[in-house]
């Protein structure tokens, strides 16, 4: 039962990454036709993230409270759907039409976090969580690749009724849910309940571990920063950036091919991935900051090499560690975290470079920070007898 919820997980998952595409383009676009105004722009980014600072730890524990967590994703498929067809006649009421957006990204954290539990339900084989992390990823990638042009396009033709398209998918995704209601998701059998108790872990290293990859994170958020310096005084700069966006998806096909092969052969473990994941992408904050364009586009790929391997094996690693009746909340607590790291890492590199800081310079040292936290990381989890279990 629960590879059929999983099968519909990577259908649904599909679903709402086409949905995501034309959220993206769409909305952002009619807002700008709107009002005219950039500020509008980072009103809408303002009340797309608020709800990954404020709601993640509150939905993760609703999530946790109940083993019908099927329910859960079903009612926030419908309710998607439905705020998808009421932003089209309310789009020219700038303040409803932030209030949907917020509702539409809330209700995306909801059904990420059944995805993840559902996952974590299914298995504490490491290499068996690796292959469906993996095999998650892969998909959303490759519909990715497809997602974001097509949107662009539909945008472009049809403007905001776009949304009308995201409702039919949500409401399909949520429609194919609908015989599982009452199925339970949770760790069944005495074999697995014993398992799952000898491998939890300390508290400690739980905050060890999350402030390490807090500390990456902080890191990394600055990359950005360093491709926009190297490309805004360019004529073909937005051209370059598109095409460095897709090398950044092929990264991440790349090395979630890589993932699932080694899961097929049993050879993917958790933490030397993990790690390598966080090198790599060290890697690329040393690269990215070469004044010259050619040097960004490998950075870009190891970008997205490297982020692949690290988000499926920490994905992994809490799947496996943490509890399920705790696992929502501890994923909440953390996403909320990063969250407000990611945009203070922007705000602190580019006030940096404003200053007069060399970008070079910069990129050095987020790729020291970024370094000094995966060897943290790696001396956590290589010396922990609790995560060696």
């Amino acid at each position: 039962m629960k590879r059929t919820l999983y099968r519909l997980h990577m259908l649904t998952s599909s679903l709402r990454i086409v949905g995501d595409a034309i959220e993206s383009v769409a909305l952002p676009w009619s807002l700008l036709d709107t009002t005219g105004s950039l500020l509008s722009i980072g009103g809408f980014a303002l009340f797309t993230h608020l709800p990954w600072v404020i709601l993640p730890p509150i939905l993760g524990r609703t999530l946790d409270r109940t083993v019908k967590k099927v329910r859960l994703a079903f009612l926030a498929l419908i309710l998607q759907a439905l705020l998808a067809v009421l932003i089209v006649p309310l789009s020219s009421n700038v303040p409803a039409f932030y209030l949907i957006v917020s509702g539409i990204s809330a209700l995306d954290i909801l059904h990420r976090y059944y995805g993840f539990s559902l996952v974590a339900s299914m298995t504490l084989d490491e290499s068996e969580l690796q292959g469906l992390n993996a095999a998650l990823a892969t998909v959303g990638n490759d519909v990715s690749l497809v997602a974001f042009p097509l949107a662009g396009f539909l945008a472009y033709r049809f403007g905001i009724r776009t949304m009308l398209l995201d409702a039919v998918l949500l409401l399909l995704g949520a429609l194919t849910l609908l015989p599982y209601l009452n199925v339970e998701v949770k760790r069944e059998g005495t074999e697995k309940a014993r398992e799952e108790k000898r491998l939890q872990i300390s508290r400690r290293l739980v905050v060890g571990v999350l402030a390490s990859v807090l500390l990456f994170n902080f890191a990394l958020g600055s990359f950005r920063i360093f491709v926009f310096a190297s490309l805004r005084e360019l004529a073909k700069g937005k051209v370059l950036y598109g095409l460095l966006q897709g090398l950044t998806t092929v990264g991440s096909l790349v090395a979630v091919a890589g993932l699932t092969y080694l899961a097929r052969k049993r050879l993917a473990g958790l933490r030397r991935p993990l790690i390598a994941g966080m090198l790599l992408q060290s890697i690329a904050l040393l690269i990215v900051g070469v004044p010259a364009v050619v040097a960004l586009f490998p950075a870009v790929f190891l970008l997205g090499f490297g982020g692949e391997l690290l988000n499926v094996s920490f994905d992994s690693l809490m799947q496996k560690f943490i509890p399920l009746r705790s696992l929502g909340t501890v994923r909440g607590v953390f996403d909320a975290l990063v969250t407000l790291v990611i945009p203070l890492s922007q705000l602190t590199f580019a006030w940096l470079i404003e200053k007069g800081s060399n970008v070079l310079n910069a990129s050095l040292f987020a790729a020291f920070i970024a370094f000094l936290s995966s060897m943290l990381l790696a001396f956590t989890l290589f010396n922990s007898p609790e995560a060696r279990a």
